[in-house]
């Protein structure tokens, strides 16, 4: 496993201008989760997840229930995701991306899935979610992501701020003003409602 350099600003690890963005990248062992990267994914539980189509375009989706199964390990589970999961029974190579939007970071990690239905593995992430969030859509399957790779996602505005606590308190207010201006044209439109 390689780790790229890091240097010291105010007080906060940023990537050394030399080596690139900071980077840990699997060489052929499971790719150790780290703390930070598990307080971003447990703290958000929604990811995009990019798949290749047959024809070789991206297929992007969002996923809600993005979490940690161990140290190398992601899951999420497909509930209505045809697309994703048709696409990686034909090729196990997938992308997640997972940002907090208040500290405008987060992270990208590729890996190999594995579909799992009616098996141990998809028992026990089922079991997990309804646990979590006490109310669970039917699951086709979990995908199982081993990650190979992890590189991290941060704004270009941590270059105007001092720390994560600065950019969250401009995105807490940011988002303030954002939610209203978006609750207004709810009031106007009227609120969405899927055709099921």
């Amino acid at each position: 496993m390689l780790l790229s350099s890091t240097c010291q600003s105010r007080g906060r690890l940023i990537p050394c201008k030399s080596s690139g963005p900071v980077c840990i990248i699997n060489s052929g062992e499971p790719q150790l989760i780290n703390e930070d990267m598990r307080a971003i994914i447990e703290g958000q539980h929604l990811c995009f997840a990019a798949t290749v189509s047959p024809d070789g375009r991206p297929n992007l989706s969002p996923k809600g229930t993005i979490r940690v199964w161990d140290e190398a390990h992601v899951f999420f589970c497909d509930i209505a995701s045809p697309n994703t999961r048709s696409n990686l029974e034909r090729n196990p190579w997938i992308e997640l991306n997972i940002v907090d939007p208040l500290s405008r970071r987060g992270y990208r990690f590729l890996g190999k899935a594995t579909l799992h239905r009616d098996d141990d593995v998809y028992r026990q992430a089922n079991q997990r979610i309804f646990a979590e969030e006490g109310a669970l859509s039917p699951v086709h399957a979990v995908i199982l992501i081993k990650v190979e790779r992890a590189l991290p996602l941060y704004s270009p505005g941590y270059l105007h701020v001092n720390d994560e606590y600065e950019m969250r308190k401009m995105w807490r207010d940011r988002r303030t003003k954002m939610e209203a201006e978006f609750e207004r044209h709810i009031a106007q439109r009227g609120p969405f409602r899927p055709d099921v």
